[in-house]
């Protein structure tokens, strides 16, 4: 089970509760501000999870070794 499947779990068993329910076992004004969290937390995890790793971060990683004192950057 990864992170990513217990928020599609919780997804689902908040979205079959009613919102008494929500309100009372989230401590929340409303289901549908849980529910919006919990989507917030869903399109963060798979942003993250599927994130180019080798994008270009602008920084200058020979530069700072150099400036460390380090050999070059690999």
């Amino acid at each position: 089970m990864t992170h990513l499947d217990d928020l599609y779990r919780e997804l689902e068993r908040v979205s079959s509760m009613t919102e008494a329910e929500v309100k009372r076992a989230y401590n929340a004004d409303s289901k549908s501000e849980i529910l919006a969290l919990i989507n917030a937390d869903i399109e963060f995890t798979l942003k993250e999870q599927y994130e180019d790793e080798d994008c270009d971060d602008g920084m200058d990683y020979d530069a700072l070794c150099r400036v460390q004192g380090l050999s070059r950057f690999c």
